[in-house]
Parts: C-alpha cells; sequence; structure tokens
C-alpha cells in the first residue's frame, strides 16, 4: 500500500511525499530501489531548477548517487539547456525543441524503471514467493471473477493439505521439504481444465479451481482426479523416494455455495473434517456438519461473549431454619441472561469444554460478591450460600483481586465446596487456612454424590452439611436402612457441631419427614423456588413448619 502510493506521489513529481512512503513501507529490495530512484530524481529536479534560474555554478547530483552513471548525460544536457534559455532570453534564436535529446531518454529510464518495479510489487502482492503459485487473497479473487464472467456453469474448488510435510523436513531438511513443495506444485499445475487457477494457501496447503464443467459429478471427478494424482506421485529426496501424502476436501459451484470466497470456506471446512476423520482421502462439503460444527463454533463465540459481557445474573432460593421456621438464607444459583443456553449446567459444560471454568468461577465470584455488597442492608444476618466451581479464589489474596472489600461481604456468605479434583489432604489444609483468613462458614454439598462422601466429611469438618437429594426424595416412604444411615449421619453431625441441611424437599411428607428425623436446615420447591429476589417464606409454611415442631421431637 505504501509503494503504491510512493509510485503514485513519484509520477506526478511528488518526491518528498513519494520518499517518505518507500521509506515507510516494509523493507524489501524493491523499497531501497525506488528510494534510490526518489533521491536521484529530487536531486536534478533541484539541479535544474538552479539551473534555469541561471545559475551554472551550482554542482551536480553526488557521484555516490547509484544512477550517477545514467545521469552525467542528464546533467550535460540540462547545463546546455540553461545556456540556451539564456542564449534566448538574451534575444539568439532558439535551438528545435528536440534538442533535449538524451535528457528526455534518460527520463524515460528512470520512469521505466519506476513502472517495472510497481509491476513487480503487484506481482509480488498477488503470488506466492516460493512457488510462484497465487497466493489466497489473488486465489479467491480470480475465483470470484470468473464466477461473475461464467455463472452458468459448474466448477469445482479443490483444497488440500500435506500430511508428511513435518516429517519431510524433520528426516530430510527444510531444502528437500522445499523440493517436496515445488514437486507437489509441478504435479497441481498439471491438474486443468477450462478455466483453472493454482494457489498456495499456506505453508503445506494448496487449492485449484476449475470451471466449465457441464454437472456435478464431472466437476467432483475432477477433484478427486487431482487427489489421486497427487497420492500416485514420488518425490526424489536423497536418494529415496517419498509418496506424497495428503487430506482433501472439495466444494462445488453453485450447488455448495455461489460465491468465491465461501466456496473456498466450504472446501477449507471439508478438508478439516477429512484430517479429524480419514486422513488421505477426499470429502465433499457436506452442509449438515458444516451447520452442526458451526452451531459448536457459534456456543463457543457465545460463551465468549457471555464471560466478556458477565451476561450472568442470580436467582435466590430460601434456606430455611427448621427450629424457629426462619429464613437463614439464600443460596445463589447461576442464571445465564442469554437465550442461547437454557440451565446453568449447560454453561458449565460448555465452560468445562473449552477449558474455561476457571474464567466463569471468577466472573461468578465478581458478580455476586459486588450484589452482596450492595444489597447487605437488606440480608442483615441472613446469609448467602455461594457453589464453588472450583476451591482456587478460597484465599484472602484472590479474594482481594475479586472485590476490594471481600472481608467484609465474606460475613454474609457461606461458601459450597463440591470439589471433584483436589486431594484430599490439600483440600482440608486449603479450608483450614481460608476459615483462619476468613470470617466466613463452608458448606459440603451435595452429600452422599461424587467426591462430597464421609473421608471428605471427616477431612473438612464442615459447618454446613448439604444432603443430597437423592436422599431426601420420597424420604417418609425410604427403607428402613436408608434411614437408619440418615440417622447415623445426623449423630455424627451433631456430636461434632456440623449443622445438617436436606436439599430439594417438594412436598409436605418429604418436610415433615426431615423435621422428625431432626436436620437443622431446609431447601426445596416446597418451600421456594429461586427468584430474582429476596423472597419471604410463606406464613402457611412457617405455620406448618412450628405445627410440626410441636408433633415431632427434634431427635426421634
Amino acid at each position: 500500500m505504501q509503494i503504491d502510493r510512493g509510485l503514485d506521489k513519484l509520477l506526478h513529481g511528488q518526491y518528498d511525499e513519494a520518499l517518505e512512503a518507500f521509506c515507510q513501507s516494509s523493507p524489501s529490495p524493491q523499497a531501497e530501489k525506488l528510494c534510490q530512484i526518489t533521491k536521484a530524481l529530487a536531486e536534478t529536479k533541484d539541479y535544474a531548477t538552479e539551473l534555469a534560474k541561471g545559475n551554472l555554478s551550482v554542482s551536480p547530483p553526488a557521484s555516490s548517487n547509484s544512477f550517477a552513471a545514467e545521469l552525467t548525460t542528464l546533467h550535460m544536457n540540462l547545463r546546455r539547456l540553461a545556456r540556451q534559455m539564456l542564449m534566448v532570453s538574451a534575444g539568439y534564436p532558439a535551438l528545435p525543441a528536440d534538442y533535449m535529446g538524451e535528457l528526455s531518454d534518460g527520463l524515460d529510464f528512470v520512469m521505466n524503471q519506476a513502472a517495472t518495479l510497481k509491476n513487480q510489487a503487484e506481482y509480488d502482492k498477488s503470488h506466492d514467493s516460493e512457488t510462484g503459485l497465487l497466493n489466497r487473497k489473488a486465489f479467491v479473487r480470480s475465483v470470484r471473477g470468473i464466477l461473475q464472467e461464467q455463472p452458468d456453469r459448474v466448477g469445482v474448488l479443490f483444497c488440500c493439505e500435506l500430511d508428511n510435510i513435518k516429517y519431510i523436513n524433520d528426516a530430510y531438511g527444510y531444502d528437500n521439504g522445499d523440493l517436496y513443495l515445488s514437486r507437489v506444485a509441478e504435479v497441481l499445475s498439471a491438474c486443468t481444465y477450462g478455466t483453472s487457477f493454482l494457489a498456495r494457501l499456506a505453508g503445506n496447503e494448496f487449492a485449484v479451481y476449475a470451471h466449465g464443467f457441464n454437472n456435478e459429478d464431472d466437476a467432483f471427478g475432477f477433484a478427486q482426479g487431482c487427489l489421486k494424482t497427487l497420492l500416485n506421485t514420488r518425490v526424489m529426496l536423497r536418494n529415496e523416494e517419498v509418496w506424497i501424502r495428503a487430506s482433501s476436501g472439495a466444494a462445488v459451484y453453485p450447488h455448495d455455495a455461489l460465491e468465491g470466497d465461501i466456496l473456498m470456506n466450504c472446501a477449507y471446512h471439508a478438508q478439516l473434517e477429512v484430517k479429524s476423520r480419514n486422513r488421505g482421502t477426499l470429502m465433499r462439503f457436506c452442509p449438515e456438519i458444516y451447520r452442526r460444527k458451526a452451531n459448536v463454533f457459534g456456543r463457543q463465540e457465545k460463551l465468549n461473549e457471555l464471560l466478556d459481557g458477565k451476561l450472568l445474573r442470580f436467582a435466590f432460593q430460601p434456606i430455611v431454619s427448621l427450629h424457629d421456621a426462619r429464613i437463614i438464607g439464600y443460596e445463589a444459583l447461576m442464571r445465564p441472561t442469554i437465550p442461547d443456553f437454557s440451565n446453568p449446567l449447560d454453561v458449565l459444560a460448555l465452560a468445562e469444554n473449552q477449558s474455561k471454568l476457571l474464567q466463569l468461577e471468577k466472573v461468578t465470584f465478581e458478580i455476586i460478591f459486588e450484589w452482596v455488597y450492595s444489597h447487605k442492608h437488606l440480608l442483615a444476618d441472613r446469609k448467602i450460600f455461594f457453589n464453588t466451581i472450583s476451591t482456587r479464589f478460597l484465599n484472602l489474596a484472590e479474594l482481594r483481586g475479586i472485590h476490594p472489600q471481600c472481608e467484609d461481604i465474606c460475613k454474609n456468605m457461606v461458601f459450597e465446596i463440591l470439589e471433584t479434583a483436589t486431594v484430599e489432604n490439600s483440600l482440608a489444609q486449603q479450608v483450614k487456612d481460608f476459615r483462619a483468613e476468613m470470617s466466613t462458614q463452608v458448606a459440603l454439598d451435595d452429600f452422599g454424590c461424587g467426591h462430597s462422601n464421609i473421608l471428605r466429611l471427616i477431612n473438612l469438618s464442615p459447618d454446613i452439611l448439604k444432603i443430597d437429594r437423592f436422599f431426601i426424595k420420597s424420604i417418609h416412604n425410604t427403607s428402613a436402612s436408608q434411614k437408619e444411615l440418615l440417622s447415623g449421619l445426623l449423630n455424627y453431625c451433631r456430636a461434632k457441631g456440623i449443622l445438617s441441611l436436606a436439599e430439594g424437599v417438594e412436598t409436605s411428607d418429604e418436610l415433615a419427614s426431615v423435621i422428625r428425623m431432626g436436620f437443622d436446615y431446609v431447601q426445596g420447591f416446597y418451600l421456594g423456588r429461586p427468584e430474582k429476589h429476596l423472597n419471604e417464606l410463606d406464613k402457611s409454611i412457617q405455620a406448618e413448619i412450628l405445627d410440626f415442631r410441636q408433633k415431632f421431637s427434634p431427635h426421634k
């Protein structure tokens, strides 16, 4: 772009602007030579200007100028021209106009040099420097052009990636790797039909477009022939023959796409599918696979959008004390605010798949900490139960990076641990250190599922144990052995000063049973669904809890 601008300025005699543009362009022999030409022309112009003023004592351009040999004659003729101008001004007859002679020839030479360099620069912009083939941009531009000229004919775009180029570079050296690439270019150059274009798209990727077929089968047959020709070719490297190996994709115009760049993307997508499914073969673009993959990629972008924009909110489900029927806190449950994710598990699954769980966790910490800080007046002594994805942020240093008022915020927080990968001893020590640093509580979530087991309960000794709904569902009709297991677990919690919480209570019978068994806290749809605001407990539920409390002994 800078060279083009410089050449334009040069051709209009704007030498300072031309020199500035050439100096700002990417370093190259062409740019350096253009700078020399521009300086020579500028010197010549200044010299001629002084001569035209009658200053015959002016010095000619420096002999160090690389164009001095060509400019010697120009200098002589300019001096003669100046003398002629003085003579004409003194009344002597003027010489013929072609007296410029060699001066005109010299200027023509310089301008031809500039035009040659411009053409070379244009060629370099559109061609691969090693193979001389079209580059990606020029290839797509050529395909786009032939589609506009002959829209009624059928074409096929074949692209391939060499599967063994790394092995060849490692085993035979990069010089032989270049020889191998050159042989691939030669083979593909022979694959022509109608109007054809050949390009090197990247280091080991090539493409052929052929246009003018009568039907799709013939067009795709051409692509099959390209791959067959490649795979039947051997290259001699260090007295050893090496087979060309390539994975290929193809897209047919107009069936698969109507525009050159889209056709290129379709063929490339098919090539990627071959690499992941069956290397060394050819696949035609499949719209169903593409749409499925595009949906996955789109969801990845939506996840990035969600994380970057912090497009999450929290719904709050009440946690109720079974001793006095009052709300002691709320569990903050993550909710995505964009329709691309149906539920929190959908977000978590994609974040895990994309290795972005920690980033997601950091965002949730930032949002909930800011919410708690802004609503402390509404919370009073009630707690926000917050489910951690990992234990990464359970330390003072990390939390201070989340919010400067983290120590004050944590007084209203209960951190629920559901860690699936941390070694028990390491996790126990981290929780112990965290409690020592912060004035907060720790709960062990979903006890009875996955890693939330007896060993973890013993090692962590949490403030609150949340018993998973697996044990609570239809607890009034469960077996005697399961009730005995729960009773033993509750007795252990009482002995260790651990508060027990029944998760997922959805019926009056389940509520009565957990009160009868002596649970401390309860949570579930029967008491209140997750809501955007901090709702109070329905008075009829309060009365029901108090009635059950009077009816049952809490330790039977």
